[in-house]
């Protein structure tokens, strides 16, 4: 079942770049929905912690924050129209585009610089390369960005998919089967997976890391998705948005533990040490990047999203490989300044 957290503030903060003067009466409040990448855990809780901590109130918003199954199920809830808000992978979001570029939501702020996309295993599998993958049992999720990027994976790097058994596995049974061998292998966010087996008792020293972003497909990972509809009649509710998320992630790189603190405080259910390892992982990771350092949290580089559509396209073999402007749109991030990482 999906944790669900109640929306109580833990406390009031400041956020002097948003536009808004105040925090405004719920009446006044736009009311718009968010659709998460998965589950609550550590990676998504800056969301919650803008909620908490009154950035998105004080941005003229009342923001409902569902779990989802992965980010394919994120992009299509978007798309549906029944979110305005999503996080997704970059790389599902331009398969997506190829697809059905006439309600593709847009990516308008990338969160994780590196791609988390990985094959992870147990090191007594003997899974160093992805040619060892050829004879192994692998577990698949159903719409996770990972798994649906896998069969690209295998064909970049050269790897004859019929010779990989892989076995689809829903996202609550995946890291159990690993750690009960019934597959040599799984497909997956790096800080997902390790950090649920870690919880297990598995060390580090004993888990192998097959980085999508070290063989050949070196995307973004998850990002701040809009719906078309939300973009073209209501922009400036999306600058808003994107204010009130800036500053939240921009705490989550200085102080993990206080931004995990914000759904600990609401669920017993939450591991609190757990999960702020888990999303100083991922800020040290996936957004802390020189990229990242340089230009700010949330930007891309024209040519690097050119090769990551690129690449989608080519190892998906789609008919067409999207225009960057399909997939991404960044004219509502908030002021380079606003956006650098803290330190």
């Amino acid at each position: 079942m999906p944790l669900i957290l109640s929306r109580r503030a833990v406390a009031a903060g400041s956020l002097g770049f948003l536009a808004a003067p105040g925090i405004l009466r719920a009446q006044e409040r736009q009311r718009v929905r968010l659709v998460l990448n998965f589950a609550v855990d550590g990676s998504t809780a800056p969301f919650y912690h803008a909620e908490a901590r009154g950035y998105f109130r004080k941005a003229g918003l009342d923001v409902q924050i569902d779990p989802s199954n992965g980010s394919g199920d994120a992009i299509t809830r978007v798309a549906s129209g029944t979110y305005q808000f999503g996080v997704g992978d970059l790389s599902t979001l331009s398969e997506f585009a190829a697809r059905q570029p006439e309600n593709t939501p847009r990516a308008v702020m990338v969160l994780q610089n590196r791609s988390p996309q990985a094959v992870i295993s147990l090191k007594s599998a003997g899974i160093v390369s992805p040619r060892d993958l050829e004879g192994k049992v692998i577990g698949n999720g159903v719409s996770d960005g990972a798994s649906r990027m896998f069969p690209a994976f295998l064909k970049i790097n050269g790897v004859d998919e019929a010779k990989v058994m892989r076995r689809q596995v829903t996202a609550q049974l995946r890291d159990q089967m690993l750690l009960t061998r019934q597959v040599a292998g799984v497909t997956g966010f790096d800080y997902t997976t390790w950090f649920n087996i870690k919880a297990n008792g598995t060390r580090l020293e004993d888990v192998s890391f097959l980085p999508y972003a070290d063989h050949g497909i070196d995307s973004y990972g998850n990002s701040i998705l809009a719906g078309q509809p939300l973009i073209r009649d209501n922009p400036d509710a999306v600058r808003r948005f994107l204010a009130a998320a800036t500053r939240a992630f921009r705490d989550a790189v200085a102080d993990p533990k206080a931004v995990v603190a914000t759904i600990a405080a609401q669920s017993a259910l939450i591991d609190a040490a757990l999960e702020a390892e888990r999303l100083t992982w991922l800020a040290r990771r996936q957004i802390l990047t020189p990229a990242t350092r340089a230009r700010g949290i949330g930007d891309v580089e024209p040519s690097r999203l050119a090769d990551t559509i690129s690449t989608v396209a080519s190892g998906f073999g789609l008919a067409r490989a999207p225009a960057p402007e399909e997939v991404y749109d960044g004219r509502f991030l908030p002021a380079r300044e606003a956006r650098m990482p803290p330190g």
